[in-house]
């Protein structure tokens, strides 16, 4: 791809990016989730930031003292997603501007995050995000594995009806990126700033970006590379 800017279809992760919804999510996993998961081990929130809740029990369970069963510990993300996405969860500042910009040119959008379509209706119901799009993909419309697999993204391109490499993906984890460039999809590592924030990220939670093919910051980093401005 000569520049993001001239790419035929773009694929924007939710949760981190077009939803700010990570620094809730932290909370309640530090707080809450994974202390109940596994109260005589300390899982570190890296563990599964990025990937399907509905996938991620069975390593815990290998590596860690876990203490609930996969219905409970798949239960405990529910209760949390109604209330962060129905409550707590921000859509990025600028974000149905950046996202009429692109369609304007022609840019065939994409969502491709690991939530369910249960998380994407409570977003959808409050921002209407997906009147701007061509295609909603959840990790639960996969027969694969989901992110970090690059099952996602092949096919987020492939229903945009673009090759990989004509495709970017904006992504915020070190899963979403690794599963963006493994399908051979431009990734821009998307990191929030100050104005788009849902809530100041606690310390130690920032995601490894560095196999990203660019980094940016806020709404303007975006929209410095998607739309060349």
């Amino acid at each position: 791809m000569r520049h993001p800017a001239e790419a035929d279809g773009v694929c924007f992760d939710m949760d981190g990016v077009l939803v700010q919804s990570e620094a809730f999510w932290v909370a309640e996993q530090r707080t809450h989730i994974l202390p109940t998961t596994a109260p005589n081990d300390r899982i570190p929130v890296s563990a599964i930031t990025g990937r399907s809740y509905r996938e991620v029990y069975p390593d815990l369970a290998a590596e860690y003292d876990v203490a609930v069963s996969r219905a409970e510990f798949e239960a405990l993300f529910e209760a949390a997603g109604e209330r962060i996405y129905g409550e707590q969860a921000r859509l990025l500042e600028g974000a149905h501007d950046l996202l009429s910009a692109l369609a304007a040119r022609d840019v065939s959008l994409a969502l491709t995050t690991s939530s369910p379509h249960e998380w994407i209706g409570l977003v959808d119901e409050r921002f209407g995000l997906t009147e701007h799009l061509d295609v909603v993909l959840s990790a639960e419309d996969l027969d694969g594995p989901g992110k970090p697999a690059p099952g996602i993204y092949e096919r987020g391109a492939a229903e945009l009806g673009a090759p990989p490499d004509a495709c970017v993906a904006v992504e915020d984890s070190t899963a979403g990126v690794r599963a963006a460039t493994d399908a051979g999809l431009y990734a821009v590592g998307f990191r929030g700033d100050g104005d788009c924030a849902a809530a100041e990220p606690p310390r130690g939670t920032e995601a490894d970006l560095s196999s990203a093919d660019e980094v940016v910051t806020g709404i303007g980093g975006l929209r410095a590379t998607l739309l060349d401005e």
